[in-house]
């Protein structure tokens, strides 16, 4: 019956999709499966990683409505902040942007990833670093950097927030509003006093007012 080889090419067809989809949502080799994020689309996920690490856990950040990894690491000890990027990363280029308290940094590396710049800034009386990176593959199912630093920010509680974005004019206004480029606004002094004290509070509130609709993500860590 002629039924018979249609039903065969829509089958064989069927088949080629199902493989590709599961290979588009494969995770990126030798890299841990992602297991939150706070921003929606493309999936950024940062965490610590070294010999300072005492222990680790996750909370839940009111108004948030995501967990977020949370560390305990030995002051003055040496490690790395870890970002990986999932999904396949569109055309016209990607960027990340992560605040981090004002650390000891050293060397960058990348995969898919390079670092643009990475610069120590001092707003409102909170001293921060940024680091941008820019996604430097067309094709790939994402990528990776990792910046090895020394935790040295002090003791008590500090917070890292990683912005993803396709286009460079968000990154200079996301500049502006945290006082780098312009004047502070509230919502980049709310991400500010996450960064500086690891303010879940403050981290709810920058969300809501500042990085709606961005790829986001976010870590704490107490320094002891």
């Amino acid at each position: 019956m002629k039924w018979k080889p249609l039903f065969a090419v829509l089958l064989g067809l069927l088949m080629i999709g199902v493989t590709a989809g599961s290979a588009a949502a494969a995770p990126i080799p030798n890299q841990p499966a992602p297991q939150h994020h706070v921003g929606l689309g493309t999936v950024v996920f940062t965490w610590l990683k070294g010999d300072a690490i005492i222990s680790e856990g996750k909370i839940w950040v009111p108004g948030a409505s995501a967990y977020i990894k949370t560390y305990k690491v030995k002051h003055k000890g040496y490690g790395a902040i870890h970002v990986s990027v999932f999904k396949w990363i569109p055309l016209g280029g990607y960027v990340t942007m992560t605040v981090m308290p004002d650390m000891t940094t050293y060397s960058f590396y990348g995969d898919h990833f390079k670092k643009d710049y990475i610069h120590s800034y001092g707003v409102a009386g909170r001293r921060f670093k940024v680091l941008v990176a820019h996604y430097d593959s067309w094709l790939s199912l994402g990528g990776w950097w990792e910046q090895k630093v020394k935790f040295n920010a002090g003791y008590g509680h500090h917070g890292i927030i990683s912005v993803g974005m396709t286009e460079w004019p968000i990154l200079d206004s996301l500049l502006e509003k945290i006082g780098v480029k312009g004047k502070l606004t509230n919502a980049g002094k709310k991400l500010l006093d996450f960064v500086y004290d690891g303010s879940t509070d403050a981290l709810a509130d920058a969300l809501s007012l500042l990085l709606s609709g961005l790829d986001i993500d976010a870590a704490m860590f107490d320094e002891v």
